[in-house]
């Protein structure tokens, strides 16, 4: 990834003060897969540091097609999304416990690219995080997504915020989701153990419209949609949240599955019972959104939960047989990942069965 070239009068008000030095330092590159992320820097300056976060119009979308940018404020994936909640003040103003980095500056530039230079996040991330964090988080999200539901705060009605993300999550996934009953790859491939999975899998997708009204029903709140550990941090002051790309409008307890399935998907804790974390997650967000004056019986929360989650895992089963098959997808994966292919399938294997569960709970209308 190139390094990026600093205005001194930008790197000035970015700070605060004038910079009579400077370092930048690529975050992650080798994971930056999402069509909107052009990189994002550490900026060092005089015992200081901010993030610098380059947000574009891209056209280089994943091969699944999940993220690839959308042009109009509409799009599930529009690309300068994270930018305005930032530029707006949306992101320094949210309600409850759960906050995003504190911006600096936001900058645009002539090549189309913007930036947004933020506070530079510290505490326990990604596998770091203790079981114990994982109640915290629940709790503080509760709390924030909670004080939009009670009224607390003033639900958001800008143009440019996500709205149905979740359905258009789901019209993108269609493919995937159809390859579950139809894909001949099944037959001979690396990982046919999860056939098994497959006639009830495509049962929950058949009836997926079923279980987005389940989720539609849900009071609305402002969503993250992209809330798993890499993208929290827990320390002293709280839960801090992360990479705002898909912020929108959305139903309680949709951002809680990617706690609790996708902590177990992307390896970041592959042999955790998925279930163990629900009992964690979902229970500190009750309490936050009590704490935030939300009324909802346990019940009805899982409901809300078991079928998002569902909705948005199950037809994933669908192009882990073509994933399999790509052996240049299988080596990204173990690069991604730093294990053997057998080990990351089977942890996705480990959240596919979950998600089934879950959408059949939903579907019979109890946990």
């Amino acid at each position: 990834m190139p390094a990026i070239e600093l205005d001194p009068g930008e790197l000035a008000r970015a700070f605060g003060r004038e910079v009579s030095s400077y370092d930048v330092e690529p975050i992650d590159p080798q994971l930056r897969i999402h069509s909107v992320t052009g990189g994002v820097y550490r900026v060092r300056a005089d015992g200081d540091s901010l993030v610098v976060k380059v947000v574009r119009h891209g056209e280089d979308g994943t091969p699944d097609g999940l993220w690839l940018a959308g042009a109009e404020p509409e799009h599930r994936n529009y690309w300068k999304r994270e930018w305005l909640a930032f530029d707006t003040g949306l992101l320094d103003s949210l309600p409850g416990r759960l906050r995003a980095p504190r911006s600096r500056l936001t900058t645009t530039h002539d090549d189309g690219d913007c930036w947004i230079w933020m506070e530079d996040v510290g505490g326990r991330t990604g596998t770091a995080l203790t079981l114990d964090d994982y109640a915290r988080v629940g709790h503080d999200l509760g709390t924030t997504q909670g004080a939009y539901a009670a009224g607390a705060a003033e639900l958001p009605d800008a143009p440019w915020l996500s709205r149905s993300w979740l359905r258009g999550w789901v019209g993108a996934c269609e493919a995937m989701g159809d390859a579950i009953s139809d894909d001949p790859g099944w037959r001979n491939s690396p990982i046919a153990f999860m056939s098994g999975l497959r006639d009830r899998a495509a049962e929950i997708w058949a009836r997926r419209e079923e279980l987005l009204a389940v989720v539609e029903t849900a009071p609305p709140t402002v969503a993250h949609y992209d809330f798993w550990p890499a993208n929290v941090f827990v320390g002293d002051g709280g839960t801090v949240a992360i990479d705002w790309s898909q912020i929108g409008i959305g139903g309680l307890a949709q951002d809680l599955d990617q706690m609790t399935l996708d902590a177990v998907w992307m390896l970041v804790r592959p042999d955790t019972d998925p279930r163990r974390l629900e009992r964690l997650v979902l229970g500190g967000y009750a309490a936050g959104l009590r704490e935030a004056g939300v009324s909802v019986d346990d019940a009805t929360l899982w409901q809300w939960y078991a079928a998002a989650a569902s909705v948005r895992y199950v037809p994933l089963l669908g192009g882990q047989v073509r994933t399999a098959a790509d052996p240049a997808a299988v080596a990204t994966q173990e690069r991604r990942f730093g294990r053997p292919y057998p080990d990351i399938a089977a942890a996705k294997f480990s959240a596919l069965t979950r998600a089934v569960e879950l959408g059949e709970q939903a579907l019979r209308g109890g946990t």
